[in-house]
């Protein structure tokens, strides 16, 4: 998958200037993360799935992103493809995902939002922020990560860097996934509802209380949804229009 996906990107070693670290067989992502974070030589690390495509455009999306940060003098935090925030429905950058195609609004410079998806993060070294080693599992610490970052006063800003993430879609949430929401709601109860990239989360859990039932009515009505899954070569969707 890594090889068929994120090494067909161009530009992801930038001729041997970029430091690309693997991680594998790590029981979260938050820990995988926080060891690579101690690995990077460079100051700007940015974390990506193995089944993301970045095409020739991305880095130079992130180069300008970096430099619009840095002429309006604003402390960010952490950096994605594609964000969430109050009152922005369908979420901020666009991005092609496995089920959903392209989706997100295009922005025309970083928008402030309250959480980035996983699917990509960007983070200084320098600003000391780290991955929660006691969140479980590989979900929501994107959003974790985000909080984290505005509790400290930091700003969290989607940019616009098209990307593919040619997965296997999930028609049910994994039951790890709740786990993890049950973590975050907990952790930062002070600042709810919290706008993730997946749901809203709330004290009264009202949107997944709602995937629960529309889960369970397919399950009763023996609905059959064909998941989509994930293509040979994920350059193809950069051609499509989007």
């Amino acid at each position: 998958m890594l090889q068929q996906n994120l090494l067909l990107s161009p530009g992801l070693l930038n001729g041997g200037r970029n430091q690309l670290v693997i991680k594998r067989r790590f029981p979260s992502a938050s820990l995988a993360y926080n060891s690579a974070i101690e690995e990077a030589e460079n100051d700007i690390v940015i974390f990506v799935h193995q089944d993301v495509y970045l095409p020739d455009t991305w880095f130079a999306c992130l180069k300008s992103c970096l430099a619009f940060l840095e002429e309006t003098q604003v402390s960010w935090g952490v950096l994605g493809c594609f964000g969430s925030r109050k009152g922005a429905e369908g979420g901020l950058g666009r991005v092609y995902t496995s089920g959903l195609g392209w989706h997100g609004r295009l922005v025309t410079r970083p928008e402030p939002v309250e959480t980035l998806d996983e699917i990509l993060l960007v983070i200084r070294k320098s600003s000391g922020l780290r991955f929660d080693p006691r969140l479980p599992h590989f979900h929501l610490y994107g959003t974790d990560i985000c909080m984290k970052a505005r509790e400290r006063g930091l700003a969290n800003y989607a940019f616009q860097g098209l990307c593919v993430h040619n997965t296997n879609q999930l028609l049910s949430l994994p039951r790890e996934f709740y786990t993890c929401y049950r973590y975050i709601r907990s952790k930062w109860s002070r600042y709810l509802p919290i706008y993730a990239s997946c749901m809203k989360i709330s004290f009264l859990n009202g949107e997944l209380c709602r995937k629960w039932i529309v889960e369970a009515g397919h399950q009763l009505l023996g609905t059959r949804r064909q998941a989509k899954t994930r293509v040979e070569d994920p350059r193809v969707f950069c051609y499509e229009r989007h």
